[in-house]
């Protein structure tokens, strides 16, 4: 049975929302860099299981053109970038601030999608929503300067 990507959704909002306390608690015993380490380290603990798929992932990389090989490269750069980011913002104040201001990540997503793939998924129930989660991004960002 596959669960509905909402259910999923708020499955990764539920993690995410226990994860970011933990960021702020760790960083203010640990260094940037050993949090970010502790990020990785599942993914290497877990790499044996899956080495068949990564090597025919290899295999499908090498065949594509290089454009895409540069996008799909570019998400070592824009996870480590964003991490590195949320993590230094969530130290400099704390989870909560940090979290509801990076929230406003869906209105990047609408328009890195139209950028990269020129895809436009936005109705306007996504326009309004995006609307809204910028003004409430731009009332706590006005309220906690």
């Amino acid at each position: 049975m596959q669960l509905p990507w909402y259910v999923l959704a708020i499955g990764a909002a539920v993690t995410w929302g226990m994860h970011y306390p933990m960021v702020d608690f760790a960083l203010k015993r640990l260094s940037l860099y050993s949090v970010l380490l502790l990020t990785v380290i599942p993914v290497f603990l877990l790499m044996p299981f899956f080495m068949r798929q990564l090597e025919n992932d290899i295999v499908t990389f090498k065949l594509l053109p290089g454009k895409e090989q540069l996008l799909i490269l570019a998400i070592s750069l824009t996870s480590t970038a964003g991490a590195v980011l949320l993590y230094s913002s969530i130290n400099n104040k704390n989870a909560t601030l940090a979290s509801l201001i990076e929230v406003t990540y869906p209105v990047f997503v609408v328009f890195f999608a139209y950028v990269f793939y020129r895809q436009m998924h936005v109705t306007p129930s996504v326009f309004f929503g995006g609307l809204m989660i910028l003004l409430g991004a731009g009332l706590i960002i006005y309220n906690h300067q």
